[in-house]
């Protein structure tokens, strides 16, 4: 099986688990290795993991990693009533629908920005 691992710099990992994990319900707790860096296993993608490091990380116009999923709308639509306390992001105010899917954009705790897409292929 092949793995993919994301690591992203985030200012409090405490505050990212808990954006990732409980306020948009994507991601569990996988490990903690100690010395501020955890890691997060994608509940619809067992293979894809966010590996979370305290630290300041480049800061970037563009999304650092996309997750696909299967229903666009209906995780819009559920994000869109979610009060994120962590100071995490839904930045999208519409779903975005292009030739071959649909995508939303967010920002975690630490300004780092994410899509989440759907693909018509």
């Amino acid at each position: 099986m092949v793995k993919v691992q994301v690591r992203l710099r985030v200012d409090s990992v405490r505050d990212a688990e808990r954006y990732y994990c409980d306020e948009l319900g994507l991601f569990d707790s996988c490990y903690d290795y100690g010395m501020g860096t955890v890691s997060l296993v994608s509940r619809d993608n067992p293979t894809f993991f966010l590996v979370l490091s305290t630290g300041s990380g480049a800061a970037s116009d563009d999304y650092l990693f996309g997750l696909e999923t299967k229903d666009c709308d209906l995780l819009f639509e559920r994000l869109r009533s979610v009060r994120f306390e962590t100071g995490g992001r839904l930045l999208s105010s519409e779903v975005f629908e292009y030739p071959l899917g649909k995508n939303i954009l967010l920002k975690d705790p630490s300004g780092n920005k994410f899509l989440i897409f759907e693909e018509r292929i």
